[in-house]
């Protein structure tokens, strides 16, 4: 097993200079905001921060928001790439935590400890799963809220859920939260995000994972973006914004006997997106591209 892990990171070193190499005959792309990044433990096993950076770098990634588990490894990437990297605090305090999180009290003082110390810039990724919990009326859950509207940060929430309604209830009662809503809600489609803009002023939406080796895209048709999403973006230019979702096998979440190579597939998640990006009128393309993540991460105007 370790042997293969070898090999993978060498092939990826191997990957990064050659594509380093044409980014330099090529030139550099436009500036892109990835809001949805992740450097596990065990996407630790396969590449260094470091190499992380240089990923993002190359595809000319000016503002990334990451968030890990252990949380010390988001601070990992900030150390080794600068302030262009936000670290946001995970309430999986440890690998026991990613499905009884809410049944723990110490995830509130943690967080509360993450929060003070200045280091983090929002919460998440938090996962609300009908059927498994937690209820939205969970202490923890409620309590996390409490705190994202006590120290003014966003929260990155993940609803897996039929319909838009399910993430209505939680941005009305907590209507001075501000939501980022991952993945447009995985497998629902563009008016399930209308509704919920249309419901909720404090929510803004990601697109990471639509890619069609994950969620499918439901964004694009025959590689052409659909209408139904064109017509919500018109809609809504300035609360959409990109992001890529680093993991691989997603729905495989007790993978014990290999590592996460969602960085290896990095520049694919990047390149679906910029694709359907470039179909946008130009100057909504640059709001979802970039200033809407600048707008909602650093208050830029």
């Amino acid at each position: 097993m370790k042997y293969n892990y070898l090999m993978k990171i060498s092939l990826l070193l191997v990957f990064i200079l050659l594509l380093n190499a044409c980014a330099n005959l090529t030139g550099k792309q436009t500036p892109i905001a990835d809001i949805h990044l992740h450097f596990n433990w065990d996407q630790e096993e396969l590449i260094s921060a470091q190499e992380v950076v240089s990923i993002l770098k190359r595809n000319n990634v000016e503002l990334a928001v990451v968030t890990a588990t252990p949380s010390s490894n988001a601070l990992k990437l900030r150390r080794a790439g600068g302030e262009w990297i936000l670290p946001i605090f995970s309430p999986y305090v440890d690998m026991d935590a990613r499905y009884a999180w809410f049944n723990r009290p110490d995830v509130l003082t943690k967080t509360r400890q993450a929060l003070q110390s200045g280091e983090f810039f929002g919460i998440g990724e938090v996962h609300l799963m009908v059927g498994l919990g937690p209820r939205r009326d969970n202490k923890i859950f409620t309590g996390l809220l409490a705190m994202a509207e006590e120290f003014a940060v966003p929260v990155l929430i993940h609803t897996e859920a039929s319909s838009y309604q399910y993430l209505r209830a939680v941005c009305r009662r907590h209507s001075k939260v501000r939501f980022l809503w991952a993945h447009a809600g995985g497998l629902l489609g563009a008016r399930h995000s209308e509704k919920i803009l249309q419901s909720c002023p404090n929510v803004w939406i990601e697109l990471s994972a639509r890619d069609p080796q994950r969620y499918g895209s439901f964004l694009v048709d025959d590689n052409r973006l659909s209408d139904d999403w064109l017509r919500v973006f018109k809609m809504f230019p300035e609360r959409f914004m990109i992001g890529t979702d680093p993991v691989w096998k997603a729905h495989e979440p007790h993978r014990w006997d290999r590592a996460d190579e969602g960085w290896l597939h990095y520049d694919e998640f990047i390149t679906f997106h910029r694709h359907w990006l470039s179909q946008l009128p130009a100057d909504i393309e640059t709001k979802v591209r970039i200033i809407n993540a600048q707008r909602f991460w650093l208050g830029e105007k």
